[in-house]
């Protein structure tokens, strides 16, 4: 049928269902609209029309006609056009198609697979059930889980996170608030009891949101998410060619195109998915929320999948995450921090307040991974690199916090320290939870394997792999609490100065009393085996290669070690002292740095 057949039969039907119902028509601003018109007409408009001047439409020599309500000012009453009726009709047509549309894809959507298993495995929670430190179903879990979804799972799995099948469902019910994470248990979540109320208009943004959280999981892009929304929409657009490439083809054109769009995307998109190709893996991804469909090599794009390509494109990264935590995240962050090619696997599982900075978290992976802080380091961010402004890096990473980072459904960050060796680690916000008041953070909760011994050769006497100690890392930790390690790093400093150009131990000792005699402001009290003596100056020793000083007093006269000595605390002389002695790798009393001390940056060259 034709257009305009179709448009005047539109008409047709129109007008007979105008005559035979003898309908109000509503002055524009009036109540009414396409329902008055195909006899719909609200109640309250009887009345109303009455005083408004409105009048039934009648025959008039043989032809129907609507009458315009009557004007009172102009004492008129206008017929209504065959043209406007049209435009009328067409656009209430267009209004229930709409209305339509969204119906069935509001259906299709809550009927796809990965929603129905995600509201049937948030039932299947009861009250509560275990779950990993990842967020996902405990390995006796699963055979259960799989049952509840009538799907065959493997005999042999870690979690539930090998399971595709259980996997997305699982993913899309945390992100739309069918379940929750509550202290190490998956509990109903608020949700689950209004799902079968929701309106299309809801279930269609749920789903949506449902489909963008899986994608992030499973295309992780270590930014906000946006790589991973791009991936999927690019997807559907080869799924959407018309006509759509099969078997083969279609998998070739979707990496082509993935290539084309920008090659750090298709490293993304072919990031941790195995031997598998990615595109079948994106493919049956989005067969699974009912946005492609077809088997054998013939897939193509449904209805629900051509709704979403622009939603992925205007909506982008909020889609991820629930409306609630669209915006910095607070609490304290437990993160899995991960060194990349080392065999067998080394990682830390770490509790840091989300308050931390991406500095406070350079100094955290230092201390569990026992680097010595002694190269070059920056963190990846999206598309952003931090570091240490000194050294030019790109953006400050003492302006940024962890709760500013993992907002907006960031899952992953990397960490590049000495880039040299290039140790690469990835940094994964596992889970938010709730601060522990006796606990004091950061803290190390758990960790694997060996961190290897930072520039070792195989000429060194030492070995070349430090052991996990989860004790002794908490321990240092809890210093860096206190203070205790940012003066350790800031007495390095002041070493590396002391010293710069120093060659062999005759020449750093000279390097040390030329600084000290500057610094100190001699005479200096001070104590020696707890005796009072008066401290006057410096001397090297050449045979021993000691710092002597020059005291007077009840506890000694003459030349004594400077070693041996302790001072004020909070002096520059207690400062330096413990520099000597963190040089000799003894151990030193804690120390803070003096106010009103310049330091040495005028001995810097």
């Amino acid at each position: 049928m034709g257009q305009r057949a179709e448009a005047q039969l539109v008409i047709a039907t129109a007008v007979r269902t105008v005559v035979a119902a003898t309908v109000l028509r509503p002055h524009p601003g009036d109540v009414g609209g396409p329902e008055a018109v195909m006899g719909h007409q609200h109640p309250d408009c009887v009345d109303a029309g009455r005083s408004r001047g409105w009048r039934k439409s009648a025959a008039h020599d043989g032809r129907a006609f609507m009458r315009m309500p009557y004007e009172p000012r102009q004492g008129l009453a206008r017929r209504t056009t065959s043209g406007e009726l049209a435009s009328w009709c067409c656009g209430y047509s267009a209004s229930v198609n709409r209305r339509a549309d969204s119906h069935a894809l509001a259906t299709a959507a809550r009927e796809c697979e990965a929603l129905r298993h995600a509201v049937t495995l948030a039932e299947w929670l009861g009250a509560q059930r275990p779950v990993t430190a990842k967020g996902v179903l405990r390995r006796a879990d699963v055979p259960l889980a799989g049952r509840a979804l009538d799907i065959t799972v493997p005999q042999r799995v870690r979690s539930a996170g090998d399971v595709p099948e259980l996997h997305y469902p699982w993913t899309a019910a945390l992100a739309i608030g069918l379940l929750a994470i509550s202290r190490d248990q998956a509990v109903p979540g608020p949700a689950l009891s209004q799902w079968r109320s929701l309106t299309g208009d809801d279930v269609l943004d749920s789903w949506s949101r449902a489909l963008a959280a899986v994608l992030a999981d499973v295309f992780p892009d270590d930014g906000d998410g946006a790589e991973s929304l791009e991936i999927g929409r690019l997807v559907l657009t080869a799924l959407a060619t018309d006509p759509a490439p099969t078997g083969a083809d279609l998998l070739t054109v979707i990496n082509q195109t993935i290539i084309s769009s920008d090659y750090a995307l298709y490293r993304t998109f072919n990031r941790g998915i195995g031997v598998r190709d990615a595109a079948e893996v994106a493919v049956e991804l989005l067969a699974a929320f009912g946005a492609a469909t077809g088997k054998s090599g013939r897939w193509r794009v449904t209805p629900l999948g051509r709704w979403v390509l622009p939603v992925l494109g205007a909506r982008g990264t909020a889609l991820l995450g629930s409306p609630e935590a669209q915006g910095e995240i607070v609490g304290s962050c437990q993160l899995k921090i991960t060194l990349r090619h080392v065999r067998p696997p080394c990682w830390r599982r770490v509790l840091v307040p989300a308050s931390a900075t991406l500095g406070d978290l350079h100094e955290i992976i230092q201390i569990v991974f026992v680097w010595d802080d002694d190269h070059l380091h920056g963190f990846t961010v999206g598309r952003r690199q931090y570091g240490d402004p000194y050294f030019d890096a790109e953006y400050d990473e003492g302006t940024i916090t962890l709760g500013e980072v993992f907002d907006r459904g960031r899952r992953s960050i990397s960490y590049l320290y000495d880039f040299g060796a290039s140790w690469l680690h990835d940094v994964a916000l596992e889970r938010v939870v709730e601060p522990d008041p006796t606990t004091s953070y950061p803290v190390c909760v758990d960790g694997r394997g060996d961190a290897p011994v930072e520039d070792w050769c195989e000429d060194d006497d030492a070995p070349a792999w430090t052991p996990f100690d989860r004790a002794d890392i908490n321990t240092q930790l809890a210093r860096l609490v206190d203070g205790t390690r940012e003066c350790a790093a800031q007495l390095r400093d002041d070493i590396e100065v002391i010293l710069t150009d120093a060659d062999g131990e005759a020449a750093e000792v000279t390097a040390f009393v030329t600084v000290l005699e500057e610094e100190i402001p001699f005479p200096v009290p001070a104590t020696l085996l707890g005796a009072p003596v008066i401290v006057t100056g410096l001397e090297e020793d050449d045979a021993t290669f000691d710092l002597r000083a020059r005291c007077r007093g009840k506890g000694a006269d003459g030349l004594v070690s400077f070693a041996d000595l302790e001072f004020r605390p909070g002096t520059v002389d207690a400062w330096l002292h413990a520099a000597y002695l963190a040089h000799l790798g003894r151990q030193f009393q804690s120390v803070t740095r003096p106010g009103g001390w310049a330091g040495l940056d005028r001995w810097k060259s």
